[in-house]
């Protein structure tokens, strides 16, 4: 009798719930349990068991509804993507001109992708785009990059206008340097925080790597 009663004390709250996990279907063989047990809402107030079941399944429903709705406007959005580098990549590789290389390039970038400015700066001599021969000014030029081949982030007014040609007001930029030391891809926005030093640069290492081998051809 004594050793009974000390089993019983040695059952804690653990215990039970790992007996419900095992037996997911106890309540079903033992209905009259259920009306008995009472489930603290948050108000304060107590809740069938059934009803609180029915309120953690909402809420998971809810969870994964949410979860799925991210993964088809993921999904949507990587469709536009491909879709806009597609059109962009088959617009580079049908310019006949170095000069239709950079027009395709600066009507992609505002047309599909919202950028302000796409610029290209050339190392070696070319009449329709804008060049920079001289080593001086190349070497000024590479310095942005460190040892990495592409940049993101801000510089002041006089530093942009090594890149951009135009004149124009840009906030920040994203810089590559072309294959076969052609020379640089720039892009720019009016806004100062729109590309930062920890952007990815995936797509830009690939943009830079359609226009090298398009000028490379044309040049």
């Amino acid at each position: 009798m004594e050793k009974i009663k000390q089993d019983k004390k040695s059952i804690n709250e653990r215990d039970v719930a790992a007996f419900l996990k095992q037996r997911p279907d106890f309540f079903r063989h033992y209905p009259e349990i259920v009306a008995q047990l009472d489930v603290p809402h948050e108000t304060g107030a107590s809740v069938s068991l059934v009803e609180y079941q029915s309120k953690i399944l909402r809420e998971k429903n809810n969870e994964l509804h949410e979860r799925l709705q991210q993964l088809v406007d993921n999904a949507r959005r990587n469709d536009r993507l491909f879709e806009q580098t597609r059109r962009l990549t088959l617009d580079l590789l049908d310019a006949q001109s170095i000069e239709e290389v950079e027009q395709s390039l600066q009507q992609a970038m505002v047309a599909l992708y919202g950028v302000d400015h796409a610029c290209i700066t050339l190392f070696v001599p070319a009449m329709t785009m804008q060049s920079v021969t001289e080593v001086e000014m190349q070497d000024q030029l590479v310095r942005h990059f460190g040892r990495k081949q592409a940049f993101c982030g801000q510089l002041s007014d006089d530093q942009m206008e090594l890149f951009f040609y135009d004149k124009s007001k840009v906030g920040s930029m994203a810089a590559c340097l072309l294959k076969n030391d052609l020379g640089i891809l720039a892009i720019g926005h009016k806004d100062d925080d729109y590309f930062k030093s920890n952007m990815d640069t995936l797509f830009l290492d690939y943009l830079s790597e359609i226009v090298s081998r398009r000028l490379d051809i044309l040049l």
